[in-house]
């Protein structure tokens, strides 16, 4: 239950209402840049599709009241696992690039075959050999990249049915539906949805650590909590993220001096999922170099890489071969310094840091999701029917894509200044959904960027919608007159 106004500490206000402007700061950049880019590409569609779906929209607020709750996590299902293996089944995606590396480990190490332990990339990018054995594991019981890629879509839809439940604990089940049905039909994601990427099951692990740990404080689920989060970091490591997340949620409520009883279940459910997930993560890594699976660890061992990628002011923050060199260097600390040589040079020839960091922002949030690794196999230039070719079918994929994109972050502006106008309180999940996004936002200033990794917080941006969406939803039945009982 939310506190009264009145009882809500000034300090957490404060503190909330800074977190939530600087947030709104990022969106409103952000928005501005996608609708910049309709008007420079001339790609006017998207204005199409965006009035379609907020139609749609319309038609779903005036219909839904018909509808039991029940029915709600059903429909998302359907629709969810309908559109993902109709993608899979129709688009028969190559593996390649570094998924290829790691499909092919996998497989050997299906085999019994360990030489692809001692490849660069692995020694190197340490963290990936958990999924290579994911991957192994079931290639060994289904013997086919097809099963790989049922079970993205079993991933997908499972984090699609989270969206709706963790939305439920901020808005009514409407509301939260409509969100989690924005996210089923939303492109990007059903367009990955073939690749073997790690991000699927990593994100459905971290959904369901941010479930659990909204859910309910006891000690049970905080520890279910910190264990789906220690998983999902397992597959990709991006529990950072989340982690940074719930710990400025944690100060925010604690600085605001609430009651003793909240205090203290907000301190020690943070404190036991940080122990959880510490405790896993380092016998993980003990006993996966202790066995041999993985001898050279399961981090990181180029982290500055990132960082000399992401602040490559050449290249916007985009990979680029410039500096690979500083890869291969074994001795830490001389690639430590060969990394801020190459960063501290990088942002000397910068003739401007705040173009850099638009652009950086423009090319992250505002451009058109990349389709070359879910479609690099097709020809274009094709006949799908009549006059109409797949280059033509593809681009209105992704301006149908732009179209939600933009919804959502519309609505998401809207749901911000909602949340500044209301107090904060300590089971407010909006703020730390706020918090994620924020927090994300500044962590893509910092390192390499796709919009691929867009992925990760997408969900966090349909549950804050969800908010914006549930104030439209009580407007439209206040002013929608009742039907008469018949």
């Amino acid at each position: 239950m939310v506190p009264e106004k009145e009882n809500i500490p000034k300090t957490m206000n404060i503190t909330a209402k800074i977190i939530l402007t600087c947030t709104i700061f990022f969106l409103i950049i952000i928005l501005y840049q996608n609708i910049e880019n309709v008007f420079l590409l001339s790609i006017f569609e998207v204005f199409v599709y965006l009035s379609i779906l907020i139609l749609i929209m319309g038609i779903m607020f005036h219909f839904i009241k018909f509808l039991p709750e029940k029915i709600f996590p059903v429909l998302i299902v359907i629709i969810s696992l309908l559109l993902r293996l109709c993608f899979i089944f129709l688009v028969q995606t190559p593996v390649n690039s570094d998924f290829l590396k790691i499909y092919n480990a996998a497989k050997d190490a299906a085999e019994g075959n360990n030489a692809w332990l001692g490849q660069t990339y692995f020694t190197t990018w340490g963290y990936q050999i958990p999924f290579v054995y994911y991957e192994a594991f079931i290639l060994r019981i289904f013997g086919s990249v097809f099963a790989l890629k049922l079970l993205n879509a079993a991933y997908m839809v499972v984090t699609n049915v989270l969206i709706y439940l963790i939305a439920k604990k901020c808005v009514d089940s409407r509301a939260a539906f409509i969100a989690a049905f924005l996210y089923s039909i939303y492109p990007a994601p059903i367009l990955l949805s073939s690749v073997l990427t790690n991000q699927h099951i990593s994100l459905m692990f971290f959904m369901l650590s941010i479930y659990f740990y909204f859910v309910s404080h006891c000690r049970y689920r905080i520890t279910l909590s910190g264990l789906f989060l220690f998983f999902g970091n397992l597959m990709r490591p991006e529990a950072m993220v989340i982690i940074a997340s719930f710990l400025v949620f944690t100060v925010i409520i604690i600085t605001g001096k609430p009651k003793r009883e909240i205090v203290k279940n907000i301190v020690s459910g943070t404190s036991l999922l940080f122990t959880i997930f510490i405790l896993l993560s380092v016998l993980a890594s003990v006993l996966l170099k202790v066995t041999g699976a993985a001898p050279d660890g399961i981090s990181n061992n180029c982290p500055e890489w990132k960082f000399v990628v992401g602040l490559d002011t050449a290249t916007n923050g985009t990979y680029s071969e410039k500096n690979a060199h500083i890869i291969s260097i074994k001795d830490s600390d001389l690639r430590l310094h060969e990394a801020r040589k190459a960063i501290t040079a990088s942002l000397k020839e910068c003739k401007s840091i705040y173009s850099f960091f638009w652009n950086k922002l423009k090319a992250m949030w505002g451009n058109l999701e990349n389709t070359s690794w879910s479609l690099p196999h097709i020809q274009k230039n094709r006949i799908v029917w009549s006059n109409i070719t797949y280059e033509k079918v593809i681009n209105n994929i992704l301006y149908f894509d732009k179209a939600v994109y933009i919804l959502l972050h519309i609505s998401i502006v809207a749901a911000c200044v909602i949340l500044w106008l209301k107090p904060a309180a300590p089971d407010n999940v909006p703020l730390f959904l706020t918090i994620l996004i924020l927090v994300n936002y500044i962590v893509y200033l910092l390192i390499e960027i796709q919009t691929r990794y867009r992925y990760f917080i997408m969900p966090a941006f349909c549950m804050l919608a969800s908010t914006a969406l549930s104030l439209l939803l009580n407007h439209w039945k206040k002013s929608t007159p009742a039907t008469p009982a018949g």
